[in-house]
């Protein structure tokens, strides 16, 4: 009786650890997210007295620390552990927002973004693999229960950036610049914060063969494995290679036009003012439409709501090009919606799919293709869309020099 006593007892602690996981890890995701320097990057820079060719350069150097990273960071949190993972990125991250409260000059503000892009890329895929895991292992025997952590952290996520852009816009209204570093500074000790309660879950380790020897699971055996792995997930099926190539190619069309979205409102002449709340309601309503793509896809269809992503994102497109901004604002809410659907439909249909003993490896890179793939794209495209030093102070430096005095 004592036996079974301590049985049940670790499996009620085990249980409450998995559920303290299902609080924290959107936590994490939502101080991450919520990212209130990320609407005013460029006065957020002029501000520490940067001209514009060195913010190109601080940007650069941030955009290249996460690509290098984003596959080492999911390797090395299948292999620790998502937990040690994500409090080592939760110290980088809150340690490079805490030194942007004292930095000045170029070289501080290098070692800012080499502490972000670090954190950043460690908290990528690690999260979501921990928390899909930790659903999994909660609904136990119960095969049916769906597991809602994709759509929760990219919900969480599309609202922490909405608010976030709201936010920045009252927080500069009131405090300027050093209260939006300040703001950003507390997101990043919610994410450390909210690292600290995660709690490791026990996965399934496949048996060793005689074949198997210890030193088949050093560095070299454990990137065989990997590579064998990845091998087996591209062959698997055409759907699996179509999926993997939709998620490394759409979020990059994708994120292009929601780009081109404010530039177009820019030419319409859309105030500045206007900004924060229509990008804060755009992102809402793609975390709304998040939140029921399972519920689209039960009623319309696997295959329809494909067609209809497709379609949506389309017609936002062309409505973009329309010389109207009732127009573009409609288109731009088209693309949030598509990007709402396919975000949680195609990730979710991946995880599913894919050994949780390499989750995070594969989560991430997804994150390196998306990345290398948009890299490459806006090369392509830099040359139509690329604003001159001249131009981009013209549409962004008058309007901020208020607040920067």
């Amino acid at each position: 009786m004592q036996r079974q006593n301590d049985a049940q007892q670790r499996t009620n602690d085990f249980n409450l650890a998995l559920r303290r996981n299902l609080r924290a890890v959107p936590c994490l995701r939502a101080g991450q997210r919520f990212m209130v320097i990320a609407p005013v990057l460029v006065p957020f820079f002029a501000h520490y007295g940067q001209d514009i060719q060195e913010i190109f350069l601080l940007e650069s150097l941030y955009a290249l620390t996460i690509l290098l990273m984003e596959v080492p960071s999911g390797y090395l949190a299948d292999r620790f552990g998502r937990v040690v993972v994500l409090r080592v990125g939760g110290v980088l991250w809150a340690a490079a927002w805490l030194l942007l409260l004292a930095v000045e000059g170029f070289s501080g503000l290098a070692v800012f973004n080499v502490l972000a892009g670090l954190g950043g890329s460690l908290l990528s895929g690690a999260d979501l693999a921990l928390l899909y895991d930790s659903e999994r292992l909660l609904a136990g025997d119960q095969p049916e229960r769906p597991n809602r952590a994709v759509r929760n952290l990219f919900v969480i996520g599309m609202g922490a950036e909405g608010l976030a852009s709201l936010s920045a816009t009252l927080i500069l209204f009131n405090g300027g610049i050093p209260a939006v570093v300040a703001a950003q500074a507390l997101c990043g000790l919610l994410v450390l914060i909210a690292a600290l309660f995660l709690r490791e879950p026990a996965r399934w380790q496949p048996e060793l063969t005689a074949a198997q020897t210890p030193a088949h699971w050093g560095w070299a055996g454990q990137w065989r494995a990997l590579q064998a792995a990845l091998v087996a997930l591209w062959q698997q099926s055409l759907f699996m290679r179509r999926l993997l190539v939709a998620l490394c190619l759409w979020p990059t069309l994708t994120v292009l036009a929601i780009w081109l979205v404010q530039r177009v409102w820019v030419e319409l002449e859309l105030t500045l003012m206007h900004f924060g709340w229509i990008w804060c309601l755009l992102q809402l309503l793609g975390a709304g439409t998040g939140h029921i793509a399972h519920d689209a896809e039960r009623l319309l269809g696997a295959r329809r709501t494909i067609e209809l992503i497709g379609v949506l994102a389309t017609l936002g497109v062309l409505l973009l090009t329309v010389n109207q901004l009732a127009a573009a604002l409609v288109g731009s809410m088209l693309l949030f919606v598509a990007r709402g659907l396919f975000g949680v439909l195609f990730m979710d249909a991946l995880n599913r799919r894919i050994d949780s003993d390499y989750r995070a490896t594969i989560n991430s890179l997804l994150g390196f293709g998306f990345r290398s793939s948009f890299y490459l794209l806006r090369r392509c495209c830099a040359g139509c869309l690329r604003l001159s030093d001249s131009g981009l102070r013209c549409l962004v430096w008058p309007r901020w020099q208020p607040w920067l005095a």
